[in-house]
């Protein structure tokens, strides 16, 4: 626990009591951020609002909590119950560290409230008006408390060490915690990455308050139901037990009819709108479990506990869900987000290496794209990369899924940026098209489709032959194939079918440097067939 952990939540919800008994438990230091302001300002919060007004005190409330939220030394800090109402302040909350809920139920607060009656929002009130004017504000201030990472219910019924062990035991969870996704409709989710993580995801499960309203399903597939069975029973356990649906594996098995077994499934046992599905598997499983999330019964939601590299760094995080059809890869499917991800370090170490090798590709993609740094982070890690090091791996991962999260945030339905995700994939669906997704896996046919993409770069301009093999030289210390003798006019004609096209149009993300790319339109094909030359066998 190594960020400041912040309590929010209605007055008299017990944050300054249970912050201190937190504190001292954590051995950390404690500020109550309307304690601090009376002291500067030689005044109690009533004499402030009296005297110098709401306005006043906000501003007085923003700059203690920037000036703590700042601190290197992890703390304990209560907020006064409107601090999250100001935007300001939820930004350098949010960057700094956890948020917790405290909450109890109207007539504990009111109760609660009224022994002292020195709250300048609800003084001089009877004990009705003061009720109803809590639930008023409760009400109005739903949309700011949903803010925090988790709630806990702060009840008079429960000790205090109860509150205190319910919220240590959440934090153990909750350390897990690397990033959120905020898309640019709206909403946000979290991302979780560590190791041996899925045995608590209960923990979760109350958090999102999916558990225990929902009925919950775990999506998987024929191989990991194997491979992974100790874990599978222990995600299954977690959710009360719930069934396991599996889909048949494989790329060719991504279809419609495939995705109706499952509704076939949850229908026969009477899911409802309020089920959870739980994809524990890969990416094709992911986009699988995802679209059918998408929509059954107009929408439920789901969870993304990805198994590969590849689905951790990509597929699991954005949105993005789908099946295939026979005129082409990903036709059918919707922009629908998850309610989390959980990046279980533990899962990967049944990974085979071409899937290890096939979720790197991705990765190196980050760094071609968004991210200079972060490709020089792993052309200097290379054998630690190479070694499955976990520290190293854990950043990768972190680093991938925080670029992808940036730039879903911006543009979360491919309207401009997102299209630079798209590195590789317009050649590489046009290897995997015409192998019939059977020679490579994803990630393999994407990273040969960044060699083809970069001689594209070269032969337009856009790039120095230098940065062409600057890119080559990682891939190729990382041990992903140099060649495939590709038929360019059929080529040709795959990549016109390709989802990433627009009307008219033929799109391609080249870069115009180690670390940016652009879009380029309707390259000529000569350019195109020449720039298959990067990886196509040279022959005597």
């Amino acid at each position: 626990m190594n960020k400041h952990i912040f309590f929010t939540g209605f007055m008299a919800s017990g944050k300054s009591r249970t912050g201190r008994a937190l504190a001292e438990r954590l051995n950390r230091p404690y500020v109550d951020t309307d304690a601090v302001i009376v002291e500067r300002a030689g005044k109690t919060i009533s004499e402030i609002f009296e005297q110098e007004g709401e306005a006043k005190f906000r501003e007085m409330e923003r700059d203690v909590v920037a000036e703590f939220a700042k601190k290197e030394t992890p703390h304990i800090i209560s907020l006064g119950g409107g601090a999250l109402t100001q935007a300001d302040n939820l930004k350098v909350i949010r960057e700094n560290g956890t948020i917790i809920r405290l909450w109890a139920k109207p007539e504990v607060l009111s109760e609660r409230i009224g022994r002292k009656n020195t709250r300048p929002l609800l003084a001089n009130l009877s004990d009705e008006e003061r009720l109803e004017k809590i639930k008023v504000m409760l009400k109005e201030r739903e949309k700011n408390y949903a803010h925090a990472d988790f709630s806990v219910e702060s009840s008079d019924e429960y000790t205090e060490d109860h509150v205190i062990e319910r919220i240590l035991y959440i934090l153990n969870f909750w350390n897990s915690h690397a990033l959120d996704v905020c898309p640019s409709s709206g909403g946000r989710y979290p991302i979780f990455i560590g190791k041996n993580i899925i045995p608590e995801a209960g923990v979760l499960l109350e958090c999102l308050k999916l558990a225990p309203s929902h009925e919950f399903l775990v999506c998987t597939d024929t191989n990991i139901a194997k491979v992974q069975s100790q874990m599978l029973g222990e995600l299954r356990g977690q959710a009360g037990r719930c069934p396991i649906f599996k889909f048949q594996a494989g790329e060719k098995n991504k279809t419609l009819h495939n995705l109706n077994q499952l509704f076939s499934f949850m229908l026969h046992r009477g899911y409802t709108r309020k089920s959870c599905l739980l994809q524990f598997s890969g990416g094709v499983v992911g986009d699988m479990a995802g679209f059918g999330a998408a929509t059954y019964q107009r929408g439920i939601p789901f969870i993304q506990f990805p198994t590969t590299l590849l689905s951790m760094v990509d597929s699991s995080v954005g949105g993005k869900v789908a099946v295939n059809h026979p005129e082409g890869k990903n036709m059918i499917g919707a922009f629908y987000q998850p309610k989390a991800v959980v990046c279980d370090l533990a899962v990967l170490s049944t990974l085979p290496e071409t899937e290890y090798l096939a979720g790197l590709a991705e990765i190196v993609k980050y760094g071609v794209i968004y991210d200079e740094e972060f490709f020089r982070y792993m052309e200097q890690n290379v054998e630690k990369i190479k070694a499955h090091n976990l520290d190293v791996l854990k950043h990768l991962i972190y680093r991938s899924c925080a670029i992808k999260a940036e730039v879903v945030g911006i543009d979360e339905k491919e309207a401009g940026l997102r299209a630079i995700l798209n590195y590789g994939h317009t050649f590489g669906h046009a290897i995997e098209n015409l192998t019939h997704y059977s020679m490579f896996t994803h990630g393999i046919a994407v990273s040969l489709g960044m060699r083809v993409a970069a001689r594209a770069a070269v032969l337009l301009g856009k790039i120095s032959a230098e940065e062409e093999a600057r890119q080559n030289k990682l891939l190729d210390d990382l041990g992903f194939p140099k060649k495939y003798d590709i038929d360019t006019e059929a080529a040709w004609d795959a990549m016109a079918v390709d989802k990433k096209a627009e009307k008219g149009k033929r799109v391609y993300i080249l870069p115009t440097k180690i670390g940016a790319v652009e879009k380029v339109v309707n390259i000529d094909k000569d350019f195109i067939t020449q720039s298959w030359g990067a990886i196509k066998c040279i022959r005597d």
